[in-house]
């Protein structure tokens, strides 16, 4: 829907609105903004508001006395937030600080400016003072408290950073309500939780929903989840499969979701209670780091059901099969989670992928020895589209996030995505009853061209087709086309990946 909005660019260069600034630039403050020149008019009408991350840039030198130094969190205070957990503080119960932005600067890469895309997330405030204090802390990843913040030991020093914000109001029951759950894989920290399975599971006994969405649980029923900020450090020396590293969820009562997870070749095991939020890629040594903030993931839909629920975060390999299959583990990863209700559009996730099949066809299905096209048998549309799937006649289907592994180097990366298996309309045939050509083709995509690389690519809405309801199990196949007629893949596995849909049903 269309409503207000206002930016507000803030730079330690500036000398318009100069901020108070320590020596190592870990520290900044931004005072007496004043919000209703910010805002206009918009400040007086709501009570409200969301902040959501346009754009972050830095500039100048840096200098780091260890590399994992320079993997850092931009922590911000000042607004009185709502709907907050963030673990780095410390304390489930600190709702002063929010990480605005990940980075991760060194020396000899000083400049950055990170692609973000921001598909709804926001950090919600409430209205408060006219005149706030934007209180800047760079944190690590080592951090446990929010006392660290800022504290960098000498010989450490950052630079310069401009941040642009985008303010729109928080209406309940219409738009921008959001919480934030801040999540610290950093097993030093002081949280009410359970590590298992070396640091690869992360249970939370009693995970209090309605605290993280303190202003609007009680109003909603259905939710929705996604994991769109990543910064992660190496856990080892990893290559080609096993640096993928799927996040599993599993304690909200997910539904309209289909995730699978296993290589069962007797058949087909969608989970709808273990749900994949999103992937982390990992870097390929100990010693390397990244940051994702241009990741718009498929959210996943869930439904309230008690107050207190029993979260578990779990970190898989890379087909989704068992526990993270890292020879070295101790991660101190930061993932930021984003609760939102839905209003309207309720929505299904299926999670695939053509691992455990065979160029030998089985009840799980049936793939090409180059892995060029797979087919996936018995999936099961009613359970993936449970609570909306008798509502809709068609739907729209979204190629929302791929996760790939190249198996071998090829410039012919490129490629045409083609599927079969629903009534599809974007191919509708005049002359055949059932109304369709049995092929559509979702659009070009691009796999990663380096020999045993990973690459997680979240496309939005740019790739979608249109189906109608006929059946309710359908054999999904997928295809992959190169772009170039004239070339082949030449040994390189285009579908040897992971693939995320969104369905959403349309109305009439």
């Amino acid at each position: 829907m269309l409503s207000d909005s206002a930016s507000l660019i803030l730079s330690t260069k500036s000398t318009i609105n100069p901020c108070t600034i320590n020596a190592q630039k870990t520290a900044f403050t931004f005072n007496n903004i004043d919000m209703k020149n910010v805002m206009g008019e918009m400040w007086d009408k709501y009570d409200q508001f969301a902040l959501k991350l346009v754009s972050i840039s830095t500039q100048g030198a840096v200098t780091v006395t260890s590399s994992v130094l320079g993997l850092i969190s931009y922590n911000l205070r000042g607004l009185e937030w709502s709907n907050v957990i963030y673990e780095m503080t410390g304390s489930n119960m600190n709702k002063e600080w929010v990480p605005v932005a990940y980075n991760f600067l060194s020396g000899a890469t000083p400049a950055v400016n990170p692609l973000i895309v921001n598909t709804g997330w926001s950090f919600n405030f409430q209205k408060g003072n006219r005149y706030k204090n934007f209180e800047f802390a760079l944190a690590g990843t080592e951090y446990t408290n929010a006392s660290q913040f800022g504290v960098f030991v000498a010989g450490n020093n950052f630079n310069d950073v401009e941040f642009h914000f985008l303010f729109e109001p928080v209406i309940p029951g219409k738009m921008n309500e959001c919480a934030f759950f801040g999540f610290s894989a950093n097993q030093s920290a002081s949280i009410n939780r359970i590590i298992s399975d070396s640091g690869k599971t992360y249970s939370y006994p009693d995970f209090n929903m309605r605290s993280l969405c303190n202003l609007f649980w009680d109003k909603h029923y259905n939710f929705e989840i996604e994991l769109p900020m990543i910064s992660t450090r190496g856990t080892g020396t990893n290559t080609g499969n096993a640096r993928i590293t799927p996040v599993q969820m599993s304690g909200l009562n997910f539904v309209n979701n289909g995730t699978k997870q296993s290589n069962n070749t007797a058949q087909l095991n969608l989970s709808t209670e273990n749900a994949l939020i999103g992937t982390v890629i990992n870097p390929t040594s100990g010693t390397q780091y990244a940051v994702n903030m241009a990741y718009p993931v498929a959210p996943v839909q869930f439904k309230k059901d008690g107050d207190n629920v029993p979260l578990t975060i779990a970190f898989r390999n890379g087909e989704n099969t068992g526990p993270i299959a890292s020879a070295t583990w101790g991660p101190t990863w930061q993932l930021s989670f984003f609760v939102k209700p839905i209003y309207e559009v309720e929505k299904a996730t299926l999670n695939i992928n053509p691992w455990g099949l065979t160029t030998t066809e089985t009840n799980l299905g049936v793939c090409d020895a180059n892995y060029t096209t797979f087919t996936l048998k018995g999936i099961d549309m009613r359970k993936v589209c449970q609570s909306f799937w008798d509502k809709y006649d068609r739907f729209n289907i979204f190629l929302t996030t791929t996760t790939w592994h190249g198996t071998a180097g090829n410039f012919n990366a490129a490629f045409t995505l083609q599927m079969e298996g629903f009534d599809f309309i974007n191919q509708l045939s005049l002359t055949a009853t059932n109304r369709q050509t049995q092929v559509a083709i979702l659009g070009t995509v691009a796999s990663t061209p380096t020999t045993n690389d990973v690459r997680s690519q979240g496309t939005m809405a740019s790739l979608v087709t249109s189906f109608y309801k006929t059946k309710d199990v359908v054999d999904l196949k997928l295809t992959a086309i190169p772009l170039n007629p004239g070339a082949s893949f030449s040994g390189f596995t285009p579908l040897t990946g992971n693939f995320t849909f969104t369905i959403v049903g349309v109305k009439m």
